[in-house]
């Protein structure tokens, strides 16, 4: 929701952290599904491509909001060709965050 109402939000400022979020979190993912060979409900979002545990039950694999959310941010904002995937990077935002 947050991503959501930046990118909607008239402020370049606000956009592009909207932008850097939504590429941390795809980055993220698909970080772990490289290692783990599947996507995963829960992810520690201090710690690139981390899944974690915790709450009422056990994680889910294959877990629908997380393979939705993704799918949404890459409609929403695509790849930039130069962006390579891994853990390594930092956004042009990460200095306002």
């Amino acid at each position: 929701m947050i991503v959501e109402g930046f990118a909607k939000s008239g402020s370049q400022e606000a956009k592009s952290m909207a932008q850097d979020i939504a590429m941390r979190w795809i980055n993220s993912n698909y970080f772990a599904y490289k290692e783990t060979g599947a996507m995963h409900e829960k992810y520690d979002v201090e710690k690139c491509g981390d899944i974690v545990g915790g709450g009422e039950y056990l994680p889910q694999t294959g877990f629908g909001w997380s393979n939705g959310v993704v799918l949404a941010f890459l409609e929403e904002f695509g790849w930039p060709e130069d962006l390579k995937i891994g853990c390594n990077w930092v956004m042009h935002c990460v200095d306002e965050l």
